[in-house]
């Protein structure tokens, strides 16, 4: 395995312990080692929510935007410069909520970019509010009755 040092930063990390976005943010980092992209050709865009707080946790160009318009800024960016690599984070009500149409927007233009979303079942940020991928009569503190 590659050394993955250099993608590290002394931000303070607050996610809950046995959070699964530590396991998607040490695969990130696995993965930028292996192929080897330098920190400073790399733009990580992300919007709000649990999952938008990756890019704080790296060493890396970063861009921490509006609930649901990651994407759009992603596409600016990659049209701005042919030779970044983005990587755009979104939890699934970021992405399939808030942002569904630009998810449908970038699909149909096909940016050489990759989207990673983290898909927990509830808008984490609000601690429990059911997202489009939150199962049908999914009981939390924001919907008692599910």
């Amino acid at each position: 395995m590659k050394d993955t040092t250099q993608y590290n930063n002394d931000y303070e990390n607050k996610w809950c312990p046995g959070c699964g976005n530590f396991g998607i943010l040490n695969a990130i980092k696995k993965s930028l080692a292996d192929t080897q992209i330098p920190p400073e050709k790399i733009l990580m865009v992300s919007g709000i929510g649990q999952a938008a707080k990756t890019p704080h946790f790296l060493h890396c160009n970063f861009f921490h935007g509006l609930h649901g318009r990651a994407l759009p800024v992603a596409t600016g960016a990659k049209l701005a410069d042919h030779d970044l690599t983005i990587l755009v984070n979104m939890g699934d009500g970021d992405c399939y909520g808030e942002g569904g149409n630009h998810l449908l927007a970038a699909l149909r233009r096909n940016i050489n970019l990759t989207l990673l979303v983290h898909n927990n079942m509830v808008y984490g940020l609000t601690k429990g509010q059911a997202s489009p991928t939150s199962r049908h009569g999914f009981v939390t503190k924001a919907q008692p009755q599910g």
